[in-house]
């Protein structure tokens, strides 16, 4: 008797063909996440990687030296849980010197920024199958050019590209129990890295048929790394914002610090361009995301829908939520002049970012779509493969004019080293200032610091 398998066709397809297709995209893919941590290492001058910034030091650091590292390890700080930066410092803790401690981190932030890149990639195999366009999604994770200012090389900010897996992770169709497990622990790492995660919840609803039964071990890590972010918020106390922003303030705030920032990382040049056009700038880049996001709609998948409809509201609720959860007047674009952009009002804020890699990814998403409908005509393969490098191209000249705001303080290691020769002859209670970007500092005793130099 023949047994006819109910999975879904696509499925059944890509598990008779996966030997030889796994072989070559893990290469592909592991070629991405080395070129994806080179990138992002040189996007900031050299000097630039020796410089702390702000929770790396003034938290995830300075915990690990006074409670221990793995004892802080599920510690919550500002309503959420931070496991990858805790889970990085408590896996390196034995082994550096403090002076290297900025650089350490850098390098590691680039790799997994590398590796985020390529999971991207991997991950998106099913719903943009066209491997130009995985490349450019994976380009995307690496290429934005607001990422440039802050984001990229710290752990304060890794949860960034967390909350742009999540929706990769749970749309994904594992193909084994085994890859299902694997990339479950990847979910459980990133969910409870980035409480902003929990919103795709509603993904959950898409993931219930037989097909995707293997989904079970992403939507089980999901629920659980969830439930734990939330009852963080709850019992751990944050200094929250004022409140909701109004509704204009909001809208400008994610044009001008989500939708401009994708051609230019440049505040002055986003700061003149409001001055002297008000938004015109931000529609008139929204305008390819609209095209993209009929052409969708319109012509793909069932699924593809889905992808472009979740990174949209994800666009949307990732500014929304970090705005309104640290609102000010500085976020209060309605209601002040835009000539204070930069002065009182918040520009290229890095909420933008992951808001930022949605939004582009739906242009990308919509060039496979396309390559798939009429991808058998020669000029429209030629305009679509040249769209698909116009948008790296102009991800890779925006990042050109970003800035690194690192430089506002001294370098890391020539203060730690004269620390050390300082505390050579103190008492091992006295206190030593280092300093830690962006216009922030770090006390530690002497004692700590020859400890930490002596590793």
């Amino acid at each position: 008797m023949t047994v006819v398998s109910k999975e879904a066709p696509d499925i059944q397809a890509a598990d008779e063909h996966r030997p030889m297709v796994a072989r070559y995209e893990y290469a592909l893919a592991l070629g991405l996440l080395v070129a994806g941590a080179i990138v992002t290492w040189v996007r900031v001058p050299a000097d630039h990687r020796d410089r702390v910034w702000a929770e790396d030091a003034n938290i995830f650091l300075i915990q690990a030296i006074e409670r221990g590292p793995w004892s802080v390890l599920f510690e919550g700080y500002a309503g959420y849980q931070h496991f990858v930066p805790r889970a990085v410092v408590a896996l390196i803790f034995p082994f550096f010197d403090l002076a290297a401690y900025p650089v350490l981190v850098f390098a590691i932030c680039s790799v997994l920024t590398g590796a985020v890149a390529a999971a991207v990639y991997w991950l998106a195999r099913d719903l943009v199958p066209w491997i130009p366009a995985r490349i450019g999604l994976a380009g995307i994770t690496v290429l934005l050019p607001l990422a440039t200012q802050e984001t990229i090389g710290n752990l304060a900010d890794i949860h960034t590209y967390a909350m742009w897996l999540t929706p990769w992770l749970l749309l994904y169709r594992p193909r084994r129990w085994s890859t299902s497990v694997g990339w479950a622990v990847v979910t459980l790492v990133a969910v409870l890295t980035e409480i902003q995660s929990v919103f795709f919840a509603f993904l959950l609803l898409f993931g219930f048929r037989k097909a995707d039964r293997r989904k079970l071990p992403i939507f089980a890590a999901f629920l659980i790394a969830s439930t734990a972010q939330l009852l963080t918020s709850v019992f751990v106390q944050r200094t929250t914002g004022e409140g909701p922003l109004s509704i204009p303030s909001t809208v400008m705030g994610w044009m001008i610090n989500t939708v401009m920032p994708i051609v230019t990382g440049n505040p002055q040049t986003i700061r003149q361009w409001a001055i002297d056009s008000g938004m015109t700038a931000a529609v008139m880049i929204l305008v390819p995301v609209a095209v993209a996001t009929v052409v969708v709609l319109a012509f793909g998948t069932g699924g593809q829908r889905l992808l472009a409809v979740t990174l949209l509201l994800g666009s949307a609720a990732t500014y929304t939520g970090s705005a309104w959860a640290n609102s000010g007047f500085w976020f209060d674009y309605a209601a002040e002049p835009l000539a204070d952009l930069g002065i009182r009002l918040a520009i290229n804020i890095r909420y933008g970012v992951a808001s930022g890699m949605m939004l582009v990814a739906v242009v990308v998403i919509a060039l496979a779509v396309l390559h798939k409908r009429w991808g058998r005509y020669l000029v429209v393969r030629a305009l679509v493969w040249a769209a698909c490098v116009a948008v790296l191209v102009v991800l890779a000249h925006g990042s050109t004019t970003a800035i690194s705001i690192r430089n506002q303080v001294e370098t890391w290691s020539p203060a730690v080293i004269a620390a050390t020769e300082g505390c050579a002859a103190r008492d091992p209670d006295d206190a030593v200032t280092l300093p830690v970007a962006p216009n922030r500092s770090v006390d530690l005793t002497c004692a700590q610091v020859l400890s930490l130099q002596r590793r």
